[in-house]
């Protein structure tokens, strides 16, 4: 216990509030009777945060058992019932999300600048464990640290240095009175079953292991500390506007690629990160490193597309369109069309046009069925399906590709893939220079 008092002391926390997440379990009311310990010493005002989890009946209890607990002790008591989950649907995931909106609430009323949770030693050797089995990010498999910074304020969990064992042994010999959660028994749960049947093994071998996990925690938090900062620094020079330029991505190392995607992957996917996992960031290097012009899967509705040295991911969205324009037009994929007479490229990504040939105003539509256009430098005309298959363009991709057409729908250009005979050579008559970028 020593060690819990001399952590919480060592956070510099007098004379400020601070916020407590108490379910009224073993382990959390443990956490309170020590801060309540310390109040007076400390000088610190406590705010108790409790969710009511709306799933078992015994919770109604619970809460008033918490409740009146601080009303016995002139603790301020702070109160969430989760009436509804996404979905109408009960996940670990979004339960935890709504609990800690709710601190971050309760942090900020107060005006604290910490919050303490119940983590205890098991919880931390546990947490490694099933990140090992079903993989996760370096600093994932780190479990989590004693003290660590989210959303501008410090978690702090001080009984990271006490089993579950020795916390129940102190309730008993102080006499602390907790609730129960049944559930916690249930096989059903995965932690339930690494806590039950693999962790009393790891403890015949060190009754202390927890100890070994938590300086696994710091030297893997060291190292990801430092690939981070690293990485940090490469991911402007590979990253721009969303596009990650392989061929100074594929000369990285091997970590460092791994950090940069992650990096990437957090910055599309935002609050949907937990989407992805070690199968879907290998996918995407393996795309990068051996692939030229490809579209892959990617979890929620979103592609990999690899082309002319870049990678991207996008949303698809399988409408089809047809947009009338003049001068300028945002595609659905985030590239543009514009006119751009300054020009000197004469790629596919440009195209050189006469007025007197094309009927106005121009469009830019998805594919028909039976399209077919007359190539440059070609004899006759070639379905635009053959087109899209001789240039290696997926099957996802041709649905939404953008074709530039005159208002007779005759087709003139499929941007950075074919031009229509009607493009101009650069010392031919020509009035108009549309551009891809």
């Amino acid at each position: 216990m020593g060690q819990v008092y001399e952590f919480i002391e060592s956070l510099n926390i007098n004379n400020k509030t601070v916020v407590a997440a108490i379910s009224g379990g073993p382990d959390s009311m443990l956490l309170l009777n020590i801060l309540l310990e310390l109040k007076d010493k400390l000088n610190i005002k406590i705010v108790v945060a409790h969710v009511h989890h709306n799933l078992r009946k015994e919770s109604d209890k619970e809460a008033v058992i918490v409740e009146n607990f601080c009303k016995d002790n002139n603790l301020i008591f702070a109160f969430k019932k989760i009436e509804k989950y996404p979905n109408n649907k009960f996940s670990e995931e979004n339960a935890r999300k709504i609990r800690y909106e709710f601190f971050d609430e309760i942090v900020k009323k107060y005006d604290a600048d910490i919050l303490f949770t119940a983590h205890h030693g098991d919880d931390l050797v546990e947490t490694v464990l099933m990140r090992l089995t079903r993989g996760s990010t370096l600093k994932g498999y780190a479990g989590f640290e004693s003290i660590s910074i989210s959303r501008g304020y410090k978690i702090a969990r001080p009984l990271i240095f006490l089993t579950k064992d020795e916390i129940k042994s102190i309730l008993d010999e102080k006499d602390i009175y907790y609730c129960i959660d049944v559930s916690n028994e249930k096989d059903t749960y995965t932690r339930n079953r690494y806590r039950k049947y693999i962790l009393p093994e790891l403890k015949k071998e060190n009754k202390n292991v927890h100890y070994k996990f938590i300086e696994f925690n710091k030297k893997i938090s060291l190292a990801h500390n430092y690939l981070e900062k690293v990485s940090n620094k490469i991911y402007s020079e590979c990253v721009s506007n969303n596009e990650l330029d392989i061929k100074k991505f594929n000369k990285l190392d091997d970590i460092i690629k791994i950090y940069v995607i992650e990096k990437y992957l957090k910055d599309i996917y935002k609050e949907n990160i937990i989407l992805i996992n070690d199968n879907h960031k290998n996918k995407i290097i393996n795309y990068i490193f051996h692939s030229t012009n490809t579209i892959f899967d990617l979890p929620y509705n979103k592609k990999g597309i690899i082309e002319y040295n870049k990678f991207k991911i996008i949303e698809i969205n399988n409408n089809k369109y047809d947009i009338t324009f003049t001068d300028y037009v945002k595609l659905p994929n985030n590239k543009t069309i514009k006119v751009d007479n300054n020009t000197e490229l004469t790629s596919n990504y440009v195209i050189h046009l006469n007025s007197k040939d094309i009927k106005f105003p121009l469009h830019v539509r998805t594919k028909k069925d039976g399209d077919k256009m007359k190539v440059k430098n070609m004899n006759g005309t070639k379905k635009i399906s053959d087109i899209f298959t001789d240039f290696k363009l997926s099957k996802e991709l041709r649905d939404t590709y953008p074709i530039v057409t005159d208002d007779n729908d005759v087709i003139l250009w499929i941007p950075g893939i074919k031009k229509s005979h009607l493009d101009r050579k650069k010392d031919k008559k020509y009035d108009i220079i549309l551009k891809y970028d």
